[in-house]
């Protein structure tokens, strides 16, 4: 009986380790793919990344559609409309 309650607790400490061990792997792995999202290379990317598409989107004739140019003109309004509501209470 001793034989299987040590064995037992080993386990449950291995299995613990474990858990600690993994998520402790991942946390590190988390971070330093925050780490390099952020760095100053990446974010130097992204915006040249956006200077580029701006630029393409400044060459095309026509950026949207009829609908989506309606339903953004519709969301704009509503939203000028709850700002002035705001402005005067």
């Amino acid at each position: 009986m001793k034989i299987f309650f040590y064995k037992s607790i080993l386990v449950f400490i291995l299995f613990i380790l474990a858990i600690h061990f993994s998520f402790t792997v991942i946390k590190k792995q988390i971070k330093n793919d925050y780490l390099n999202f952020i760095s100053k290379e990446n974010v130097e990317y992204i915006k040249d990344k956006i200077r580029v598409e701006l630029k393409n989107g400044i060459k095309k004739e026509v950026l949207t559609n009829s609908e989506d140019a309606n339903l953004i003109n519709s969301f704009l309004i509503k939203v000028r409309s709850e700002l002035k509501n705001n402005n005067n209470k």
